[in-house]
């Protein structure tokens, strides 16, 4: 076992928490029970513990002045060392299509991204777990600057909650991804916690089958992963069959193609879904006929989904590392050549690509801006 594959998944990396002790606790971090002892310790009832639980998760309120079935006295206590929220909407860009994507302020200043896509009938919310990432993959924005530090389940979790504050009219959210910024398992700390609140029909109710965690690749993590109840869908970033191409694409990766799949059929075998391999395509790079042939050797005979995604080019990235994203074309017959040897494939649709589409993106915008 590698030695970043050891590392705890609560860990926190080093972060912007000066002053952290000051900050108000946010009661999306906090348990039910804890809610309720800190109700009743302020003069409080049972009931009007459940009532403001209600309000967070059910209403989606940001204030204490809006619960307004709880005694004004009571909200008043609450507000004195206690927040609903500790983020908020810093930033937002607005695609044609309609994909909207939140730059989120968090309570030490630090940011995180979460994006709504809508498409047809569904809306898929993706998701942050870490202030930044430490995987690093070359085309990735998100990892440009390092990781900073884990989020907190109920930062987690705001994100769903401020998210589906932003519906308009019919639309709700079906679907929920957590791949955005930051490695999942590297956070099941705080992933799991979220992910039960909101599952939890006294949470915001949303069903594990529509729910999909998204991972480079830590098979002692995924392991973890498999023993939480319910199950959720699992996503794999593969990019490449090839360990060396795999490593040039993903410098930190520390496990073998091998493990992975195998970690990956292990989840099937014990939940009984099917995971997703995603392969982000680059121009010449991981796009070629000879690299759709050792993905075939290495996954033809595990249950699973291929999902091609061909690259939304970053300007900082292109700069750098001279990437491009593969035409129509390519992904094509890649996507071909995986179907005739029986393996079931997705091709992704390229959405927001008016604005700043890559994940990170608009993080790293930021960032930039407060650094010129």
């Amino acid at each position: 076992m590698s030695e970043r594959d050891e590392q705890p998944a609560g860990e926190q990396p080093a972060g912007n928490t000066a002053g952290a002790a000051k900050q108000k606790t946010a009661l999306t971090d906090c348990s039910d029970a804890t809610v309720a002892e800190l109700v009743t310790s302020l003069g409080g009832k049972p009931f009007q513990a459940r009532q403001v639980s209600h309000w967070i998760w059910k209403h989606g309120v940001t204030d204490f002045d809006q619960m307004s079935n709880v005694p004004a006295r009571l909200r008043t206590a609450l507000a004195e060392n206690h927040r609903v929220h500790s983020s908020e909407v810093h930033k937002t860009d607005l695609a044609a299509d309609g994909t909207e994507k939140l730059l989120l302020k968090l309570h030490d200043n630090d940011t995180v991204e979460c994006v709504i896509i809508p498409d047809g009938e569904r809306t898929t919310l993706c998701i942050s777990t870490q202030v930044g990432c430490p995987v690093g993959c070359v085309f990735c924005a998100s990892g440009m600057f390092g990781v900073r530090r884990n989020l907190s389940s109920g930062e987690i979790v705001e994100q769903v909650l401020i998210a589906r504050t932003r519906m308009q009219g019919e639309r709700r959210l079906t679907n929920l991804v957590v791949m955005g910024m930051g490695e999942p398992m590297l956070n099941l700390d705080g992933l799991l916690p979220a992910l039960q609140r909101i599952h939890d029909p006294d949470g915001i109710n949303f069903g594990a089958r529509r729910i999909t965690v998204s991972t480079s690749g830590y098979p002692k993590q995924m392991a973890k992963f498999a023993e939480a109840d319910p199950s959720y869908n699992l996503a794999i970033s593969l990019h490449a069959a090839d360990d060396k191409l795999r490593k040039e694409l993903v410098p930190t990766a520390a496990n073998s193609v091998a493990e992975i799949v195998t970690a990956a059929h292990d989840y099937f075998g014990q939940k009984n879904r099917e995971v997703t391999f995603e392969v982000v395509l680059l121009a010449g790079k991981n796009d070629r006929r000879i690299d759709a042939n050792k993905m075939i050797q290495v996954l033809r005979d595990v249950p699973c989904t291929v999902n091609l995604i061909p690259w939304n080019p970053v300007s900082e990235i292109v700069a750098k590392h001279g990437l491009g994203r593969p035409t129509e074309a390519r992904v094509d017959a890649f996507a071909d050549s995986l179907r005739d040897a029986g393996i079931n494939v997705t091709v992704r649709r390229q959405r927001g690509a008016d604005r700043s589409a890559a994940c990170g993106q608009l993080r790293l915008q930021t960032l930039e801006s407060s650094d010129a």
